[in-house]
C-alpha cells in the first residue's frame, strides 16, 4: 500500500476515496472458501486471532518511561518493535510524538485511534510532562486543549485545512471533541439528581455538582438510592 508518490498525496481523502487494505490486518483466511471451486474472492472466515502483541507492551512501557523520565529506556523500546520490523533507522532518543508514531505503523486497524489518543493525553497531563512541540497540559481543563487536538492540528488535513462542508455541514474538530457528550435522553431520564453535560457541548452547566471520587459517588447512592 503506497499512500505517497515523493510529497504528492496519492490518495487525498481517505475517508472517501478507498484504497487498498492490507489483507492480514482484516481478513482472517477462510480454508474452505478458498477450495470452493469457482470462489474468486475471500471473505474471511472463524480463526484465531491475536486481541493483544508483544510490540503493543513495548510501546506501552515506552510511554509509561517517557512519563518517567527515562528516554534512555523509552528509546530502547521503540526500537525493540523497529528492529524486531526490520527498519533501516533507529531512534536515538525519542519524544511522545515518535512513540505514538510508531503506534500508528506498528498497530495500524489494530487500536482505536480516537481512544488511545485520549487516553494518552490524560496521561501527559498528569506526568506534566511536554510533548514534542513544547506544550503541557492540565487534566482539569483538557476539553479546552489537548495533545490529541494538537495532533489533529498538526497532521490531519482533513480538519485542520480542508475545511470540509458536506450538505451544508461543516466538519470541524474542537479540544472539547476528545470526550463524548452525554445524550440528553440519558440526562433528562436520571430522576435523582441532574447529569452534567461534557464541556463544550450544548447544556453544559459547570454549576452542576459532580463526583470527584468513587466514595462520593458510593455514598450517594447509599442516601438517594440512585
Amino acid at each position: 500500500m503506497r499512500l505517497y508518490n515523493g510529497n504528492t498525496l496519492l490518495c487525498t481523502d481517505t475517508i472517501r476515496s478507498w484504497f487498498d487494505w492490507p489483507q492480514y490486518k482484516i481478513y482472517i483466511d477462510d480454508p474452505v472458501f478458498l477450495a470452493t471451486p469457482g470462489s474468486n474472492r475471500n471473505d474471511g472466515g472463524a480463526a484465531d486471532w491475536y486481541c493483544y502483541r508483544l510490540a503493543e507492551t513495548y510501546l506501552l512501557r515506552a510511554e509509561a518511561n517517557f512519563y518517567k523520565g527515562n528516554i534512555a529506556q523509552a528509546t530502547a523500546d521503540v526500537n525493540a518493535v523497529r528492529t524486531r520490523a526490520q527498519c533501516s533507522q533507529l531512534y536515538s532518543t525519542v519524544t511522545l510524538g515518535d512513540i505514538v508514531n510508531e503506534r500508528a505503523r506498528e498497530l495500524y486497524m489494530e487500536e482505536w485511534r480516537h481512544m488511545e489518543l485520549s487516553r494518552i493525553s490524560y496521561s501527559l497531563a498528569l506526568s506534566g510532562k511536554a510533548d514534542e512541540w513544547g506544550n503541557t497540559y492540565s487534566v482539569n481543563t483538557l476539553s479546552e486543549n489537548n495533545y490529541w487536538y494538537q495532533r489533529i492540528q498538526h497532521y490531519n488535513d482533513y480538519y485542520n485545512k480542508n475545511k470540509v462542508v458536506v450538505r451544508g455541514r461543516n466538519y470541524a474538530i474542537a479540544p472539547h471533541n476528545i470526550y463524548w457528550p452525554i445524550p440528553q435522553g440519558a440526562i433528562d431520564a436520571n430522576l435523582y439528581a441532574k447529569l452534567r453535560q461534557t464541556p463544550g457541548y450544548n447544556g453544559y452547566d459547570a454549576n452542576v455538582e459532580v463526583w470527584t471520587n468513587w466514595q462520593d459517588a458510593v455514598e450517594d447512592e447509599n442516601t438517594t438510592g440512585n
